[in-house]
């Protein structure tokens, strides 16, 4: 195994993790303007860049492609690790314990968001929870670009886009990727900021609440309850969370005007830029509305709202038909989205009816390309035309049927890679839920909280909330962190390093 690509990928990642303690720096000098935590962040920051500057000396060399073995390693390792420099600032300042710290920044990072701080944390350790969701979130799209695609055979990536998307495990390629998705990601995430503002609420604020709506983290955090327009704003971040980055990029990027040139050049394709935007607009809504996975997503929503509006109006729980809509509008997005915002204040307030609704939209989970967990909506679309296509050819046995997303046919390579993943799936489920209730909880309390870890949920109201974790042992809070990461990377990716790991010790036998 080649350990320098490993430590290369773990070096970038630090390096990455070490701007985001300029955030919580900058908040501390301008509304404290405190010497004391600005030097306890800027130690954080420099402790993590001496290391990727540590990791980056010992993997130099030259690598032309990303080996999946090393890929799959790199990371399975990288969140760990980044985790042990996340914690510090939970730790330290004494409002979680070593474990809980630990366990508090792996859910983080997954865009699990636990929430185990008390409510009572100070402002700054919200907003560092908050940006580690973000940076978490951002590290996977990266990967989802570059590194994911080799490890897990795509599962679909390619089908979310009508035509396909090109990947490619060369350093070069995935360095052009890691740029572009990163533009498109700080864009959405400027956007659900100015949407977060115009709602009302402050800055500080507004960049908290869009962190965590755009990296679907969550948490027990929400401000303004009572502001119809910040639960507006903290839908449509969690619908654009629920989107494929990879179609985002490609619909902004046609989108873009040309590069500044000062000269009659520049204003002359500027000129032609605009003549152009209204059939480009036209061709990217087209591009949108023909997705058969953004339109089985939104049909999925108005189902949901349809069957959730009609039960809690039956109930008379809402006399205000507005906020009965909103709400549940609010509830749907939220889980589908496995962000897990809840209104709830306990697992008394949740009917039956909506727990069995919360479990199934967060196993569900959003679009392939998006920062959600779950099984993703196209898997399931593939899904569905696979026992079409066996009950038809089962009534007509001679019938040739073919399996297709949209206008992308589905090879038979992605069909068994889709069906071994939901089997893998459902037998990691049961496991962890079989070692979950091992350690103490109930079988239910166990499935639930081996899915809000798999699917990175983390908050399940009336099924697992994040006293339930905090409740658990040092070997169940250890698990849940190796739940959150396997769920965060799919299962192919631990499979393939302890693969590795096996046939790297035959040969050294050998």
């Amino acid at each position: 195994m080649n350990f320098r690509m490993i430590l290369r990928i773990q070096s970038q990642a630090l390096l990455t993790f070490a701007t985001a303690t300029l955030l919580p720096v900058a908040y501390a000098i301008i509304e404290f303007n405190a010497l004391d935590t600005t030097i306890f962040f800027s130690a954080i920051g420099i402790f993590s860049i001496i290391t990727g500057i540590i990791f980056s000396k010992l993997g130099t060399g030259r690598f032309q492609r990303a080996p999946v073995a090393e890929s799959a390693t790199a990371i399975l390792l990288m969140y760990p690790i980044l985790a042990v420099f996340g914690c510090l600032p939970f730790m330290l300042t004494g409002w979680l314990s070593p474990l809980d710290a630990l366990l508090e920044s792996v859910g983080d990072l997954t865009s699990a968001g636990l929430s185990l701080l008390p409510e009572n944390a100070p402002y700054l350790l919200l907003l560092w929870q908050s940006e580690m969701m973000w940076l978490g979130s951002l590290l996977f799209l990266i990967m989802l670009v570059t590194v994911l695609p080799e490890v897990s055979g795509c599962f679909g990536i390619t089908l979310s886009l009508q035509g396909g998307h090109g990947f490619s495990a060369i350093i070069g390629q995935m360095n052009l990727m890691s740029v572009r998705i990163i533009k498109v990601y700080m864009t959405l995430t400027a956007v659900s900021f100015g949407a977060f503002k115009a709602a009302g609420l402050n800055v500080w604020n507004s960049l908290l609440m869009a962190m965590r709506c755009i990296s679907t983290g969550g948490g027990n955090f929400f401000p303004s309850e009572e502001n119809i327009y910040v639960e507006y704003a903290a839908i449509f971040a969690m619908l654009l969370a629920c989107g494929n980055f990879l179609l985002y990029y490609h619909v902004i990027y046609t989108l873009l005007p040309p590069r500044l040139e000062f000269g009659l050049n520049y204003f002359t394709r500027l000129k032609q830029y605009f003549l152009r935007l209204k059939r480009t607009i036209i061709s990217n809504a087209k591009l949108i509305f023909a997705n058969e996975e953004v339109k089985v997503l939104y049909a999925t929503i108005l189902f949901a709202l349809l069957i959730i509006f009609f039960r809690i109006t039956w109930q008379g729980i809402y006399f205000d038909g507005n906020e009965a809509l909103r709400r549940s509008l609010f509830y749907i997005v939220s889980f589908l989205s496995t962000t897990g915002v809840s209104f709830y204040d306990g697992s008394g307030n949740v009917h039956d009816f909506d727990k069995f609704f919360i479990f199934l939209m967060a196993v569900t989970g959003g679009c392939v390309g998006s920062v959600t967990g779950g099984f993703k909506i196209i898997r399931l679309i593939v899904l569905v035309k696979i026992t079409a296509a066996e009950v038809k050819k089962t009534i007509h046995p001679r019938m040739m049927t073919a399996i297709s997303v949209g206008d992308v046919p589905v090879p038979m390579k992605t069909v068994g890679r889709i069906l071994s993943f939901f089997f893998l799936a459902l037998i990691t489920m049961f496991i962890c839920a079989a070692v979950l209730s091992f350690t103490g909880p109930t079988f239910s309390q166990a499935v639930s909280m081996s899915v809000a870890c798999l699917s990175t949920v983390g908050n399940l109201p009336g099924l697992c909330e994040p006293d339930n974790f905090k409740s658990l042992s040092n070997f169940g809070k250890v698990f849940c962190m190796i739940i959150l990461v396997v769920g965060r990377l799919e299962i192919f990716a631990l499979l393939i390093a302890i693969a590795s790991i096996k046939i790297c010790r035959r040969k050294s036998n050998w």
